[in-house]
């Protein structure tokens, strides 16, 4: 079986088509992952909290947690 420039021709077409599809098919998941809202900042809630000056102890509420501080 000879290998014929029409063949080879054939042959290259198709890979770029198949070549083709397989990057639309890439894009499409990428563009409906882009999309999609993100769900993870919507379950995290943030909390108040502040470093103390002389400790550098990060602490809720308006003191400083740290009984060195105290």
């Amino acid at each position: 079986m000879m290998l014929s420039i029409g063949k080879i021709f054939w042959l290259v077409i198709i890979l770029l088509c198949v070549w083709y599809v397989f990057k639309i098919i890439e894009k499409r998941k990428i563009n409906s992952r882009n999309n999609q809202p993100n769900n993870d900042n919507k379950n995290k809630k943030g909390i108040d909290a502040y470093k103390c000056e002389k400790c550098g102890l990060w602490s809720t509420g308006d003191k400083c947690n740290n009984k060195e501080c105290i």
